[in-house]
């Protein structure tokens, strides 16, 4: 009997070290550092926290009360022409991931004035964190070509937790849990 827990317990350490060896391809970096992901280059420049205050240019922004933002700042690089997907990050603090707070361009809102006339105000913008570039330009692009864009994330609501790291994520709805991040900004 104690022959078979000894072989048990090498087989065990055995597969533990076989996993252990396994490759781990998630590069770990500094903000300002540049990961390489098959045809792209990205670099998480910085992450700003923002105050709640930020937040209340937005539409039904009661419902954001008490979160702070936090803004990812990036840059993306194509290496090669052709098709490319653009990168999805994972903003951790607390070990919990933060929220992603997609935010639209509004369209002017259209005003009926006392004298009947129809009048558009412009819709407020939120200039914390500006992501416009066009997909579909930089899908055309060639190698070389660049964009800048900002990522906001949110805290709990209370929550005064910084931001741990930034996560380069495959993005889109076939994201698992179990899926190695490409690289790591701390």
């Amino acid at each position: 009997m104690n022959a078979r827990i000894a072989i048990a317990a090498l087989t065990a350490a055995a597969a533990a070290l076989a996993l252990s060896g396994c490759s781990n391809d998630t590069q770990e970096l500094s903000y300002g550092d540049t990961a390489k992901k098959d045809n792209l280059e990205v670099s998480v420049v910085r992450v700003d926290t923002g105050a709640p205050g930020d937040l209340s240019v937005l539409k039904d922004a009661s419902k954001y009360q008490g979160r702070t933002p936090h803004y990812v700042h990036y840059r993306v690089t194509k290496t090669e022409g052709g098709s490319v997907n653009g990168p999805s990050f994972d903003l951790t603090a607390d070990g919990e991931l933060l929220t992603r707070l997609d935010i639209m361009s509004a369209f002017p809102e259209p005003v009926v004035g006392k004298d009947g006339q129809l009048t558009y105000e412009d819709a407020p913008k939120f200039d914390k964190c500006l992501d416009e570039h066009v997909a579909s330009k930089f899908e055309k692009a060639g190698a070389g070509e660049s964009y800048e864009a900002c990522s906001v994330y949110l805290s709990d609501a209370g929550s005064s937790a910084e931001p741990e790291k930034v996560e380069w994520v495959k993005g889109g709805l076939l994201r698992s849990s179990d899926d190695e991040a490409f690289a790591v900004w701390k």
